[in-house]
């Protein structure tokens, strides 16, 4: 007798998707839940930054209280560098200055150096006494002429032999207008019959003008008439006195 299968239920058979129609399905719902999961982080974040935005203290904003408060990193080398310059300017000044003092000071040393030893050279130098002259009388001559006469143009100067003192100037009988001067070995020159006298009392150097050749006092011509006494008063040919100095008339 056949069995009725009546009454049975049958198992309910459960249908399978194929493979590639689930990892896609997985796929999709992966990627709802991640961009649900950053959309919940960002609004997250983004509450915490706005947030921290709020906490947070404003910065002041720059304006000329600010600016005034800068201080320059570089102006206290700035200073010290124009004090430094201002300090080596004027030290540099205060050398010059000195140095110039200094070159002036040796210059008027090395000129009076000079000058001593001009006047030392002219004081030890002997010169003739007139530059234009014949001999027109010798010494010991005519009457026993005690001196030298030397004739020449009137006016032309008369100087000084060696370097001395003047002792007289003026007027002196049969000399004529005459000048006395003294040496320092107490030898006097006498110089006569001058038309002119151009020096005073004092001393005065080898070569010193000390007036112009001429006829005055007891005179036939223009002539200087030159006499060389000693200290004692006795008369010297004035030709070997200046002949011994190194001077020939």
């Amino acid at each position: 007798m056949a069995t009725s299968r009546r009454g049975k239920h049958r198992a309910t058979r459960q249908r399978r998707l194929p493979l590639p129609v689930a990892a896609g399905s997985a796929t999709v719902a992966v990627a709802l839940v991640g961009s649900l999961t950053m959309s919940t982080a960002g609004a997250a974040v983004g509450t915490d930054v706005s947030s921290l935005a709020m906490q947070a203290p404003s910065r002041p904003t720059a304006g000329p209280a600010a600016v005034a408060d800068d201080t320059d990193p570089f102006a206290g080398i700035t200073s010290a560098t124009a004090a430094l310059t201002q300090a080596t300017e004027q030290a540099s000044t205060e050398t010059h200055e000195k140095l110039a003092a200094e070159e002036k000071r040796k210059q008027a040393e090395e000129r009076a150096a000079r000058e001593a030893a001009e006047r030392e050279r002219l004081a030890s130098m002997y010169t003739k006494p007139v530059a234009n002259y014949t001999i027109s009388s010798h010494f010991g001559g005519y009457r026993g002429h005690g001196g030298l006469d030397l004739a020449g143009p009137s006016g032309q100067p008369i100087t000084a032999v060696h370097s001395g003192t003047v002792v007289f100037t003026g007027w002196d009988g049969s000399y004529g207008n005459k000048v006395v001067v003294r040496h320092s070995d107490g030898t006097e020159t006498w110089y006569g019959h001058l038309s002119s006298i151009s020096v005073g009392l004092g001393p005065v150097i080898t070569g010193a003008q000390l007036g112009t050749l001429g006829s005055t006092g007891n005179s036939t011509g223009p002539h200087l008439h030159l006499e060389v006494r000693t200290a004692d008063g006795g008369r010297i040919n004035p030709y070997s006195w200046l002949q011994d100095k190194g001077i020939t008339l």
